[in-house]
């Protein structure tokens, strides 16, 4: 099963200051940057050497930044929920938005024959960025999954053992759907419901007793960095 990093952004569109709509995502086959994600970081780095920028203290942090690209090639930081995780990664944030004001190679996608805005995302890691860069670079086909000892299956027997079904004697199979954040030091946080049993009560009891899960996963990674992710787990109870 493949995790969804946190901060990949949801299906949507909204308004800007042109009046137009700024979609969600780019149309397949185009690019948010001129030469592809590869020169992107390539640029990246460039401008951290010109600019004589310095590197982050902390070498483990790691960002998923996303961008508004402009009809104009002009882009804007799009900010996130996740107070916290920019907090953390606070030196890989304002790096970045240094960076970003002089890269040139912005490429605004075009719909119908007309230039419009749309949402991107780039991993920024610092520590692999202020290096020289292998060729191809692109820190997105470095990323490992979060894992749990003994597999999904072994975290799936925990969900099981720590569920209490007293009182539901029903005769019939309960399927939900839960998410949660793995944290970069693989500890779980922010169990939710991403898909109803038709109970609340059975739901309400299954998300408290997941959310009492005290053991530790070996977090998702981008070549060695470790990174917050959320994962998606679908379960099923058979109750006769």
């Amino acid at each position: 099963m493949k995790i969804k990093f946190l901060l990949l952004f949801s299906l949507f569109t909204f308004s800007n200051a042109y009046s137009q709509d700024i979609y969600e995502s780019y149309p397949e086959g185009q690019q948010s940057y001129i030469g592809g994600d590869v020169q992107f970081y390539k640029d990246f780095h460039q401008v951290l050497v010109d600019k004589k920028l310095e590197p982050c203290a902390n070498k483990d942090e790691a960002f998923f930044f996303r961008f508004v690209v402009y009809p104009d090639s002009t882009v804007k930081y799009l900010k996130t929920d996740d107070v916290e995780m920019q907090e953390k990664n606070k030196c890989t944030f304002e790096l970045t938005k240094t960076v970003a004001k002089h890269l040139t190679g912005w490429n605004p996608p075009v719909v119908d024959g007309k230039k419009v805005g749309a949402i991107y995302g780039f991993w920024i890691v610092p520590s692999q960025l202020f290096q020289n860069l292998r060729p191809g670079y692109d820190p997105f086909f470095d990323t490992q999954d979060a894992s749990y000892q003994g597999g999904i299956n072994n975290f799936r027997k925990k969900v099981f053992q720590s569920v209490d079904l007293n009182g539901f004697n029903i005769e019939r199979t309960f399927r939900l759907v839960v998410t949660f954040n793995i944290e970069s030091d693989g500890k779980m946080s922010n169990v939710e419901l991403a898909e109803s049993s038709g109970l609340k009560t059975f739901d309400d009891m299954v998300i408290k007793s997941i959310s009492t899960i005290r053991s530790k996963w070996t977090p998702a990674n981008i070549n060695g960095v470790p990174i917050r992710s959320k994962f998606k787990l679908p379960l099923a109870f058979a109750i006769q």
